[in-house]
């Protein structure tokens, strides 16, 4: 048994040493990198806006009422609804924006990518914007991101809002986020067109050039990805294309589960199988790391305490102050991580252990009903888990042109 639990503890550090060592390097290399190139307002491209909807009669209203206050003249406003049974459409058409209706969803695409590609082939922009319902946007926002697009010669500019959080739930968005950070790598390997290992992108907020767009085959490309986003992302990677996403600006920001515990749920629960097909092994490897090192955390916490025995590296005093700092750094990794992106709340940094153990459930189901390739809802919609089994954004790419 001695020997036994030095082999666990040996582990244990081994595996925060490696957490640590790996999240400096995504710390010291992540850098946003604002560009602006400060053009008068007539120079300004035009810019479509397009927002895909499906049952957000509580979201659009305030959605639309901060687009419509954007201190951008040379734009236009298209809502693509899905076919929404409730006010949605009503509350859109009240500001003046141009209401698309479709809502027949073509066999192999998902809701959400084929509202934004009808929105796309609606559209006049030079620059598309594609956003969610549940975003507020600061008059200033897109000026800012335009000009960047701009100036940095982007295809596609990516920018995470700032979550805003109410009920318990939300702030689990955080952590599942964190883990999705852990696993995207450094902003400037995200950044860097020639390197395809590491691509992020949030679906909440992406602009593209058009040209860039058509160039990628826009979302016809990925039509059947659960996670339109990060496979854009990796399209954009794999054709050499300039990526850039931002993480940690409040320009625009989001409730995204407002509601039920259940809607958080099934997101997530589409999301993470869809989001984990698309990553290298070894980052899923590092994602698994931290959520061992979460878990064995508090345990060791414990242990030091109550049954301290010989094969402690540590003697006991020193064991117990170990250990506590070892449980309260993840914590505090996850806090520093999420005080610009999101609300924090310092009950749920303090005992992560039962906040990740939601986490961790929500993903094992994911996994698990992906891997039986079990049908995933959502908004009354279900999608398979099989989609393009094994191929690449690029491939379906090839495939949706051909």
């Amino acid at each position: 048994m001695v020997e036994l639990g030095f082999i666990f503890e040996t582990l244990y550090i081994l595996i925060v040493s490696s957490c640590f060592i790996y999240l400096s390097n995504i710390i010291r290399n992540s850098r946003n990198g604002w560009e602006y190139l400060n053009l008068p307002d007539y120079e300004l491209p035009f810019v479509s806006v397009i927002v895909p909807t499906l049952e957000e009669e509580n979201n659009i209203g305030k959605c639309l009422k901060s687009l419509t206050a954007l201190d951008y003249q040379n734009l236009e406003i298209i809502v693509v609804d899905g076919g929404s049974k409730d006010r949605t459409t009503d509350i859109a058409k009240e500001y003046g924006v141009n209401v698309i209706i479709d809502e027949n969803l073509p066999t192999g695409w998902v809701g959400k990518s084929y509202g934004c590609y009808v929105g796309y082939q609606a559209s006049k922009g030079e620059i598309l914007l594609f956003t969610d319902a549940d975003t507020e946007h600061t008059p200033k926002s897109l000026k800012i991101t335009v000009e960047h697009l701009l100036s940095t010669d982007t295809t596609l500019l990516s920018l995470f809002p700032y979550q805003k959080a109410e009920k318990w739930f939300e702030y689990l968005v955080g952590f599942m986020y964190f883990l999705s950070y852990i696993g995207g790598g450094p902003r400037d390997k995200i950044n860097n067109p020639y390197d395809k290992s590491a691509y992020m992108a949030s679906g909440q907020y992406m602009m593209f050039s058009r040209k860039g767009y058509e160039k990628l085959g826009g979302h016809l490309a990925i039509s059947s990805s659960l996670v339109e986003d990060v496979a854009l992302a990796k399209l954009c990677k794999e054709k050499e294309q300039k990526l850039f996403f931002i993480d940690n600006t409040k320009i625009v920001s989001t409730r995204m589960y407002p509601g039920k515990f259940i809607d958080f749920f099934r997101a997530f629960k589409r999301a993470i199988w869809g989001g984990v097909n698309t990553l290298p092994f070894w980052r899923v490897l590092l994602i698994i790391c931290w959520l061992i090192y979460c878990l064995t955390a508090p345990y060791f916490l414990v242990i030091s305490i109550v049954n301290p025995t010989s094969w402690m590296i540590w003697d006991y005093f020193v064991g117990i102050i170990v250990n506590i700092l070892l449980y309260l750094i993840w914590g505090l990794a996850y806090y520093l991580y999420w005080r610009k992106r999101g609300k924090n709340n310092i009950i749920f940094v303090l005992f992560y252990p039962i906040a990740m153990a939601v986490v961790i459930s929500i993903i094992l189901i994911s996994l698990l009903n992906g891997a039986l390739g079990n049908k995933v809802s959502w908004r009354n919609r279900y999608y398979s888990t099989k989609q393009e089994e094994k191929q690449s954004p690029g491939e379906m790419c090839d495939k949706a042109m051909k």
